[in-house]
């Protein structure tokens, strides 16, 4: 008499190779969670440093400031971020604009805004 016990259930090596299927599709997610992370980190960045330029720019508005032809850098940090700014000021064919371009840079003098704008006199 034979007797011929069925085993039912998942071999070890079946059970290894779901394992690794599942640890590939777990990396993958991370990898994506931590793009998106990193994406959303560098808009940020680059948010607070168009604030920065705009509101240079709205300073020389509402000062009714005549910027001096050249170019100048200074700090513009936002919150908890460093920034610097260059502010290159050009003058135009007409004499009663002046071309202002501002440009943000980060703390790896990495360029990450630039603003151009006109000052005018105000008589």
């Amino acid at each position: 008499m034979s007797f011929i016990k069925k085993i039912y259930g998942f071999s070890l090596v079946e059970v290894l190779v779901a394992l690794m299927l599942l640890s590939i599709a777990m990396l993958a997610v991370f990898r994506s969670l931590g793009v998106g992370t990193q994406t959303a980190q560098i808009a940020h960045v680059r948010m607070l440093a168009q604030w920065s330029a705009e509101n240079r720019l709205m300073e020389i508005r509402l000062k009714r400031e005549w910027p001096n032809i050249g170019e100048e850098r200074f700090d513009c940090s936002q919150l908890d971020t460093v920034l610097s700014c260059s502010q290159k000021v050009i003058a135009t064919p007409n004499a009663g604009f002046r071309r202002v371009e501002l440009q943000v840079f980060d703390a790896g003098q990495r360029q990450v805004a630039r603003l151009v704008g006109f000052a005018t006199v105000v008589r």
